[in-house]
């Protein structure tokens, strides 16, 4: 703008006067009321001190000042954000020097280049493997295998687990069947069910069978896809996903929040992050996103962790789809929802039979035929030879229908291994549950995608299964990755995020307690979401309470170590389950647990139930992780950790990668309307209980408020009618029923007193002449006391010395399980203080199931008399040595020689002391050291350390020998 010669007012003092000059910001000015010139700054003094005469220059000058207020502003945000990046940067760099002197936490940072991503992520993968194939590729028995589903020559079959399986959808197995060896894949784990499917007929039903996992196989194949991914510069998707992602950190800006703005940016940019809190209405909004970019023309892939995501992805996508039509969406691979199973074209091999009927009535005609020909027949070959082509046939068809459809659906393992995935052509890729994924398989789907990239998660829940190390890279997620946690933790947003910020599933209470402690108060609910759950947070327990914690406090609820590493706490276990059954009449109920034993022994009881009360809704029972993606009315939590543990497990404390409290946040917004803890608050109190855990501000919050149940009120809570499995009993009516069922006893008597019993005489005499009326009948009554003399002389001839007798249980006929009879004075101690029992419930619950998994957990195989152990057994057993043992008593079968002990590569095996003139070898067995346990006499070998009894046991990698102690020492085959 020119200014010079224009006229303007000093308003304040000079008056009139005319611009002279204008250069570097700079005006001079000579006033009429002066002869002095004076200078001023450009443009700010026409808004501080002068003002244009001419209206057209005035105008236009107003123009000027508000670019340069804009321009002024924009140079403040730069500056801000220059400084809010110095800081992350900073906190960024310390974060790091602490996990490293620590050794605790992940440390992640972009890699510069793809090949260097690339390379470095292969190594890990490897180390996995490595792992997988050391610690791994045991046997597992699986039973009452059912035949699902015959198709296109894959044999599909259901199992039942006596444990949890975590593998993924697609992990490469084999079927043990003897000496016989067949390949299968995994399907689907759900809970403590397996999912098969295998080229090899097994007949309809299989009792049981054993297989091995060989997940390194998946593995691998990921290692060969990154491979390929190398000098990617033709791959934009890929080059910023692995470099750019802490570029796009936006300094001091809001997060985007949506569904409509997560689909908008979805089609505006190549690469989209949604953060989708539980019940945010993720598979809503993924449905959406993929028919706006199908509208455009695109072909879109959507890929996840599991196999039930997919099925709900595209289930949901073809409900929202407004121009339906066979072949526009496929579900590729082995559905598990069964209204997908059923449809007639959205799963691509319904799709070929749907498109070529005419195979499926031939096909169907000669099985029927087949039937009814004798294997040795020449038709019989024939008939086999046509159904062969058949399927090839609808094979090719599955993947030409893969190849022409809008919308592909199936899970990340299938796309790493099948060539019509990871070579066809796509627009747009979907990830689903991305934060459970490795980062190596996000950027894998990422160089599938030509237009755009979305992943879809919650960085707050679980985080990628890793065998390894818990401090390998592989335990972080692509949002830590692309620095989208640091920044949102940060209070700052990502060019690449959109937040779905709103919940429609949980109570306003719960999702509020998620959301100050979790999600850093960014989810908000629903309007009508307390009125929605009313009816659930007006149910039994805790009525009219949707949060809340059962305490066990001054209750013998005793946690024990089990031989695989794991927890088991049986009264938490029997309380958790009978807080479940309050509300199960009318509400799908969730127990939730952190250790895999103890959802073995409630599954175990959820079974029992279901066969006895069939009008019960099932009760799942599972570990956080197989609760991942699921929602119910009813949440319990069952802590399990107390006495005689000496502090409480990592999985319930760890804070590495804040790993406690995303196991946590996935069981608490699992409840749609209640969730309730049980735990016992006063041990957890003791061992210090994190202040920074959600477990722990929840105990804080709600302990001996109207939210809690604590000591004698668990009587009242357990009012409700008596269901046939489990009965709550006072002290008075059931000392007689426990009796009854002593006397009524068939095969065996089965009972742990860990304290001395508080029983009145008489019932002692009738107890006494229960027992010995069972034994004189054939019953085996075997009494494990923790210190025999304590007992009442006339139980101690049925009685046995146990020093690990921890839980006052009784198991009658494998059946009926009583937990608090007989009555026992037991008590804590923790450290030299004894913490007196004021409460002690009695429950009656019956079940095999559950009998078993007690029989199985607490060992009460264990029936040698620890008692009467002395220190001169002791060493008149040290002088007998195993190999002592083989030397003196096994001969060769081929020379006669006697055999010795040799030990290569770290394995135990019998050979010929005439070698190498024989080369004779032999296997060492269990009884083989058994035989040898016998002949040191009665008392057998015994553990050094703690005086408990040895025993031998098979393992996967061969026989150990292990003590009864609870500290489990193993010990080598040269060192008994």
């Amino acid at each position: 703008m020119d200014l010079v010669g224009k006229r303007v007012l000093h308003k304040a003092k000079f008056g009139e006067g005319i611009i002279t000059s204008f250069a570097d910001n700079r005006i001079t000015v000579k006033f009429d009321s002066d002869e002095a010139i004076r200078l001023f700054e450009y443009p700010t003094c026409f808004q501080s001190f002068l003002e244009l005469i001419d209206e057209n220059a005035a105008t236009a000058m107003q123009s000027v000042i508000a670019e340069n207020e804009k321009a002024k502003r924009e140079r403040q945000e730069k500056q801000h954000q220059e400084v809010e990046a110095r800081n992350f940067q900073r906190r960024l760099q310390e974060q790091e020097r602490s996990a490293v002197r620590g050794g605790k936490a992940i440390v992640l940072r972009p890699f510069p280049t793809v090949n260097i991503f690339c390379e470095q992520y292969e190594k890990t993968l490897i180390a996995e493997i490595t792992y997988l194939k050391t610690n791994g590729g045991k046997r597992q028995r699986i039973f009452d295998g059912k035949l699902i589903e015959n198709k296109n020559g894959s044999y599909i079959y259901s199992f039942e687990a006596d444990c949890e399986l975590n593998y993924p959808d697609g992990t490469q197995i084999t079927l043990w069947s003897g000496t016989s060896s067949i390949p299968a894949s995994i399907v689907n784990c759900e809970d403590f069910t397996l999912v098969i499917s295998s080229a090899t007929d097994l007949s309809r039903d299989v009792s049981s069978i054993e297989f091995s996992a060989e997940p390194w196989r998946l593995i691998n194949s990921l290692i060969e896809r990154l491979n390929h991914l190398k000098d990617t510069a033709s791959m934009p998707i890929v080059q910023a996903l692995v470099c750019d992602g802490f570029k796009k950190i936006q300094y001091g800006k809001e997060i985007t929040k949506g569904q409509e703005n997560a689909c908008q940016t979805s089609l505006s940019q190549p690469i989209t992050f949604v953060w989708g809190p539980p019940g945010t209405g993720k598979t809503e909004t993924l449905a959406k996103m993929a028919l706006k970019h199908i509208s455009q023309g695109e072909r879109v892939l959507m890929l996840s962790y599991s196999n039930v995501s997919v099925d709900g992805a595209i289930m949901r996508v073809d409900k929202l789809d407004s121009n339906k039509r066979a072949g526009k969406l496929v579900r590729y691979g082995y559905p598990r929802n069964k209204e997908l199973l059923q449809h007639s074209y959205l799963t691509t091999y319904n799709l070929a039979l749907h498109n070529h009927p005419d195979l499926l009535k031939e096909r169907t005609g000669l099985t029927v035929e087949r039937n009814g020909v004798s294997r040795a027949s020449p038709r019989y070959v024939e008939i086999g030879a046509r159904l062969a082509q058949i399927r090839a046939h609808l094979a090719e068809e599955e993947k030409a229908s893969v190849r022409s459809a809008s919308f592909v659906a199936t899970t990340v393992s299938k796309a790493v291994v099948d060539k019509v995935i990871y070579e066809g052509k796509f627009d747009t890729v979907i990830f689903d549950e991305a934060s459970m994924a490795y980062i190596p398989q996000i950027v894998f789907a990422a160089s599938l995608a030509s237009k755009h990239f979305i992943c879809m998660g919650d960085f707050e829940q679980l985080p990628p299964i890793v065998q390894n190390s818990s401090d390998s890279i592989l335990n972080a997620n692509i949002f830590q990755y692309c620095g989208i946690t640091s920044a949102v933790e940060a209070g700052h947003s990502h060019e690449w995020l959109c937040l779905l910020d709103t919940q429609y599933r949980m109570h306003p209470l719960i999702a509020d307690f998620a959301s100050i402690n979790m999600y850093h108060s960014l989810l908000r609910s629903a309007d009508n979401m307390e009125r929605e759950r009313s009816a659930i947070t007006h149910s039994l327990p805790l009525f009219d309470q949707p949060l809340g914690i059962a305490d066990l406090s001054g209750m013998m609820s005793v946690c024990t170590q089990t031989t695989d590493s794991s927890r088991i706490n049986p009264l938490s276990a029997l309380m958790a389950f009978g807080l479940a059954l309050q509300v199960a009449d009318k509400y799908d109920v969730g127990i939730i647990t952190p250790y895999n034993a103890q959802s073995r022994l409630l599954h175990a009881m959820a079974r029992d139930a279901a066969e006895q009360c069939p009008a019960l809704r099932p009760i799942s029972c599972a570990t956080v992780h197989q609760f991942q993606g699921s929602e119910k009315d009813v949440i319990i939590y069952d802590a399990v950790d107390c006495y005689r543990q000496r502090f409480p497990g990592t999985l319930l404390t760890s804070t590495n990668n804040n790993y406690a409290n995303r196991l946590f946040n996935v069981a608490l917004t699992r409840a749609k309307g209640k969730f309730v803890a049980i735990a016992n608050v006063s041990y957890m109190e003791n061992k210090g209980l994190s202040t920074s855990l959600m477990f722990s501000k929840l105990i804080n919050r709600y302990k001996h408020t109207p939210q809690s149940i604590e000591g004698s009120e668990f009587t009242k809570a357990f009012l409700n009618p008596d269901y046939p499995c489990y009965q709550w009993i006072n002290a008075q009516n059931g000392t007689e029923l426990f009796i009854s069922d002593l006397i009524d006893a068939k095969r065996e008597i089965r009972i742990d007193i860990p304290a001395e019993m508080s029983c009145v005489d008489i019932v002692i005499g009738k107890i006494y002449t229960a027992l010995k009326q069972a034994k004189n009948s054939g019953v085996k009554v075997v009494i494990r006391a923790e210190d025999k003399s304590t007992l009442p002389n006339e139980l101690k001839p049925f009685t046995i010395e146990n020093k690990y007798t921890a839980n006052p249980i009784t198991l009658i006929d494998r059946q009926i399980v009583w937990f608090g009879e007989p009555l026992s004075n037991a008590n804590f101690k923790s450290e030299g203080t004894v913490l007196p029992t004021r409460y002690r419930p009695i429950i009656r619950f019956d079940g095999k199931h559950t009998a078993n998994s007690l029989y199985g957990f607490l060992e009460m195989n264990r029936t040698v008399d620890q008692g009467t152990l002395s220190s001169e057994q002791d060493c008149e057993n040290d002088g007998a040595t195993f190999a002592a043992f083989v030397a003196s008593n096994m001969r060769c079968n081929e020379c006669g020689k006697p055999l010795k002990l040799i030990k290569t590569k770290g394995k135990f095996f019998l050979g010929c002391s005439g070698y190498p003139a024989c080369k004779s070898s032999g296997m060492i067995t269990v009884d083989l050291i058994e035989k040898y346990f016998s002949s040191l006499g009665k008392f057998g070998k015994h553990c050094p350390q703690d005086h408990t009894s040895l025993e031998a046991k098979l393992g996967p990698y061969g026989v150990y020998v292990q003590c009864c102690g609870l500290a489990r020492h193993k010990f080598k085959l040269d060192e008994i």
